[in-house]
């Protein structure tokens, strides 16, 4: 038995990167995972398979979170195919390079749109499903940037500050439900999100070497995957309203 045997999951960005890592993670514990992606049919359906190739439950969902409506419709299929719903791992991001003076208006909705307005919403269609079902839990994405700020990154950074506060109000207004509601917040993720500017920018893997000397800064999506699977388990309920920093010591700097 899993410790998240038969729980209903729901994983945005769920086709790549860190949500892969999540959706594999909680299908082997058990979970009856929902595999939310926006454009990858492909790579969500190879997430399903592999879920499913091990004995699991799992099934790939087309949402596009900056739009509620979408969202919706996304959860009640959820809720229809497998008749609940009891995690949500708001995880959908974008990353983009955009200095102060190149930013357009697009770029920046584009960002908060995804990493705060899409996990409002959608933890807005999930609860009253997990109020249903006596509780549950959610876990909302941030980064060790929304910690320090880094140039070139203010639509990134501001968007990862701002789901902590999310949390924090969330956590407070669903208490009473048996809602806990807490960030997870990566460090350096090799993920496909950075994988050019990891590449290319020295500014980014100075201020790296500057605080990690010799030691390997980047953690892999895996390497998350158990932090999660804690905080959407029955031994993380006295935990609500926290910032779960998982950086290899990054944030002690």
């Amino acid at each position: 038995m899993g410790r998240l045997q038969n729980k209903v999951a729901i994983i945005t960005g769920g086709s790549r990167g860190m949500g892969r890592g999540y959706c594999l993670r909680f299908g082997a514990e058990g979970a009856i995972v929902a595999v939310v992606y926006r454009a990858r049919a492909d790579a969500a359906q190879e997430v399903v398979d592999a879920i499913t190739a091990k004995g699991g439950r799992a099934k790939a969902f087309q949402c596009d979170v900056t739009k509620p409506a979408e969202i919706n419709v996304m959860v009640e299929a959820v809720v229809a195919e497998f008749g609940g719903v009891d995690i949500l791992i708001n995880n959908a991001g974008l990353y983009l390079f955009t200095p102060l003076e190149g930013t357009t208006e697009a770029e920046w909705d584009q960002q908060l749109d995804t990493a705060l307005k899409g996990p409002f919403f959608c933890a807005q269609a999930a609860v009253p499903h997990m109020k249903a079902r006596g509780g549950g839990k959610i876990i909302n994405i941030g980064s060790i940037f929304g910690e320090d700020g880094f140039p070139g990154s203010s639509g990134y950074c501001a968007s990862k500050g701002a789901i902590k506060q999310l949390t924090r109000s969330l956590c407070l207004e669903l208490r009473p439900f048996n809602i806990q509601v807490n960030t997870l917040s990566p460090g350096c993720i090799e993920t496909d999100l950075n994988k050019e500017y990891r590449e290319e920018s020295e500014d980014f893997t100075r201020a790296l070497q500057e605080r990690f000397g010799a030691g390997n800064p980047w953690l892999q999506p895996e390497e998350m995957a158990g932090t999660a699977v804690f905080l959407a388990s029955s031994d993380a309920d006295p935990v609500t309203g926290a910032n779960v920093m998982v950086d290899r010591g990054y944030s002690a700097y």
